[in-house]
């Protein structure tokens, strides 16, 4: 929500993870950043250096510390159009309030995704994402486009619901907040790139089962409310007023003040993360060696996301800074519920998933 209170205090949150990062991730940067420019991805000035400032390369390098530089620079301008596509259409622009605006705008984009080869593109953001489009389909094989698709497609039709959300001032339910933003906020799509960064295929017969994609779920929310916390700020400051952050849910549906609300979301964070472990440790037991690769890429996202945002000038924005933590914890916060299932009916069936 647009607002002019101070920044939160952000709890340091437990993120026990192995950290590291791709000896070429600047230089991928500054590929990205020239990329942006190519397309003019930015409505002005000050926006082109806010973009440019907040180092996809080091996300990227850090989720794939190992990866192919081909695809790990594909990586990074593809997050970079994220950034800026959530910026202009999704958080601060006019069509973030407007469901009609925002449903046109996901059509042609779908387009673009499912068929490049016909699909029209008119203004920047469509032909940056047909560059993008077309290039992927050099460094994958059709399995990994077609995951990547799906995840990005969902991620599309999210924005529609929050969309609409601003503008009749619904006001969702935790329950059916956390469920839709597994999607909308982009953060399943992680997922997906480990397969392209790195140039294998995940069989769909481990992809699709039913504890894999629990723990995609799971994987997507520790990510997710990561975020939520250490971007509070910055969106209260910038972003439309609504109700898209996690903070401000639990804050409206419980009653309780913005500081009691950061807590409980590290809460729920600590919740998922030793979930993640368990299930985590639970499907390598019997994991073949692209199922064992794909999860242990998954803990390099998870790593890389925390240790970028507590540093990326797109939180921290140095002429109004956030209160941001150092690092990770070495204990869980609020160590003794950390076993505990979350009572939300939207995800506490991943503790079901559970054997021990």
């Amino acid at each position: 929500m647009t607002s002019q209170a101070s920044a939160p205090k952000i709890p340091q949150l437990w993120v026990p993870l192995p950290s590291g990062i791709h000896p070429s991730w600047r230089e991928i940067d500054q590929g990205s950043a020239a990329w942006l420019d190519r397309f003019g991805l930015y409505s002005d000035h000050a926006q082109r250096e806010r973009l440019t400032r907040i180092s996809v390369g080091e996300i990227t390098g850090r989720g794939g510390p190992d990866g192919r530089l081909a695809a790990l620079q594909w990586t990074a301008d593809f997050l970079m159009w994220l950034f800026a596509f959530d910026d202009e259409y999704c958080d601060e622009g006019p069509a973030a309030a407007s469901p009609d605006a925002t449903l046109l705008i996901i059509t042609k984009l779908q387009r673009i995704v499912e068929v490049p080869w016909a699909a029209p593109a008119d203004d920047n953001y469509s032909a940056a994402l047909l560059e993008l489009r077309l290039r992927l389909d050099d460094l994958t094989t059709p399995v990994q486009t077609a995951r990547w698709a799906a995840s990005f497609r969902a991620y599309l039709q999210g924005q529609i619901w929050m969309a609409a959300n601003s503008t009749y001032g619904r006001i969702p339910t935790l329950s059916d907040h956390l469920a839709v933003r597994l999607d909308s906020s982009g953060v399943k799509i992680f997922s997906t790139l480990s397969e392209i960064i790195h140039g294998y295929d995940l069989p769909a017969a481990d992809y699709d089962r039913h504890d894999v994609r629990g723990f995609v779920e799971v994987f997507a929310a520790i990510i997710g409310w990561s975020n939520d916390l250490v971007s509070y700020h910055k969106e209260r400051r910038r972003s439309q007023d609504s109700y898209g952050n996690v903070v401000d849910l639990i804050a409206h549906e419980r009653q309780c003040s913005v500081e009691e609300a950061v807590s409980e979301t590290a809460t729920m964070h600590t919740r998922a993360m030793a979930l993640y472990l368990r299930l985590r440790d639970q499907i390598l037991r019997d994991a073949d060696p692209e199922l064992r690769r794909w999860i242990t890429d998954c803990d390099s996202w998870i790593r890389a996301d925390y240790d970028w945002s507590l540093t990326t000038n797109r939180y921290v924005n140095p002429e109004d800074p956030a209160d941001l933590p150092a690092g990770s914890a070495e204990a869980p916060f609020r160590a003794r519920e950390a076993d505990q299932p979350l009572p939300i009916a939207s995800v506490s069936w991943w503790w079901t998933l559970l054997k021990d």
